[in-house]
């Protein structure tokens, strides 16, 4: 977050968000790639199916072959290195969740980000903006070793893959729900608003971003813990009352810090009062979505997701339409918003239907 807050000061509030644009169009083709095989990776790699090297295998090849059509497609290869790259490191950091090696996941985490401030910043200065892209995908290559390590230790076996093509499609189009829902907002403003109003945008989410660090960090903590059977409850609580705690920082905060920062952000100011109040129901959804994947109930999710994703794109070009940038604003709290509260009533419908297998591993 910190790198992006950097080279929002470098490139000013238009190329910030043709950057983000072009990241946004990244983000939605590699999970195209990724078939549904990050959050099955976990599942069943906790569960101890030796499925990684099938799983590999798919992903790989088919992020080549969606890496080829979005460069011909844009003419960019800095987005086609980027899509290839996200597909590698999800890989190797999802098969790591799954053996429940948090201390190796971290320090992958902080390694690629090391790698990829000095890759993007390097090639930054080299060719310009596009350098950026280039960077941030070459900085996950290096994680290829853990995926030949898969290779080598499990055998490519499709017989594995069929019994549970299912729960693979459910979690695909889940996964695709979710990176419309991340990346679509931006694919709609660029084009809508212009990208001086979506450089703001992509800014006061950088500040949203760091306040659900720590939410994120729990997700990745609870998911194959719940998918082994155990639960937290308090940890969840906590959680919550935490994200309560953070949008109060970042409503007071953000509008004081970000100009004096940015000053050429200056619609950033308003959108940030707004956007920091998602975090509480960003977390809230990060807790049920890490419940019902480790039931397999990614159908539910995906219901979410796509709840999340209507309601903010006609948000966007509603609210955005009559209120400006303070309506997109709204329209992500209010989606956000709109996804915690299903998931809050379909859990209570979900417990009264089936009490008794849900009974260890509730959110009390």
């Amino acid at each position: 977050v910190i790198f992006w807050l950097y080279v929002a000061s470098l490139l000013g509030a238009e190329q910030y968000g043709e950057i983000s644009y072009f990241i946004a169009i990244a983000g939605i083709a590699s999970t195209v790639s990724l078939v549904g095989v990050g959050s099955t990776l976990v599942i069943y790699t906790a569960k101890e199916i030796r499925i990684q090297a099938t799983l590999f295998f798919i992903a790989i090849v088919s992020s080549m072959i969606t890496a080829i059509i979005v460069y011909f497609l844009y003419s960019n290869i800095g987005i086609s290195f980027y899509i290839i790259g996200i597909v590698i490191f999800t890989l190797s950091t999802s098969e790591i969740l799954g053996r429940k090696l948090y201390s190796d996941y971290s320090k992958y985490m902080i390694s690629q980000r090391i790698l990829m401030v000095v890759f993007s910043l390097g090639f930054y200065f080299l060719i310009g903006p596009t350098g950026i892209l280039i960077g941030m995908g070459l900085a996950f290559f290096p994680y290829l070793f853990r995926i030949y390590k898969g290779f080598k230790e499990t055998k490519i076996e499709f017989s594995l893959v069929k019994p549970r093509l299912g729960f693979m499609a459910n979690s695909y189009f889940l996964q695709l729900s979710a990176s419309l829902s991340g990346n679509l907002d931006k694919i709609i403003i660029g084009p809508l608003f212009g990208f001086i109003i979506l450089g703001n945008y992509h800014l006061a989410l950088q500040l949203l971003a760091i306040l659900g660090i720590l939410p994120s960090i729990v997700y990745q903590y609870i998911l194959p813990r719940e998918a082994s059977g155990l639960s937290n409850s308090l940890l969840k609580k906590l959680t919550v009352l935490a994200s309560i705690v953070l949008a109060v920082i970042g409503v007071g905060l953000g509008p004081i810090v970000l100009p004096i920062l940015f000053p050429e952000f200056i619609e950033s100011t308003d959108i940030v009062k707004i956007v920091s109040l998602a975090v509480i129901p960003m977390t809230i959804i990060t807790m049920y979505i890490a419940k019902f994947l480790a039931q397999e109930k990614s159908k539910i999710v995906f219901a979410g997701s796509a709840i999340y994703l209507i309601t903010i794109v006609l948000g966007i070009v509603v609210l955005g339409k009559y209120f400006g940038v303070n309506g997109i604003a709204a329209a992500l709290v209010i989606s956000n918003t709109a996804e915690a509260i299903y998931f809050v009533i379909i859990h209570k419908f979900v417990n009264l239907k089936q009490p008794d297998s849900n009974k260890n591993t509730e959110i009390e």
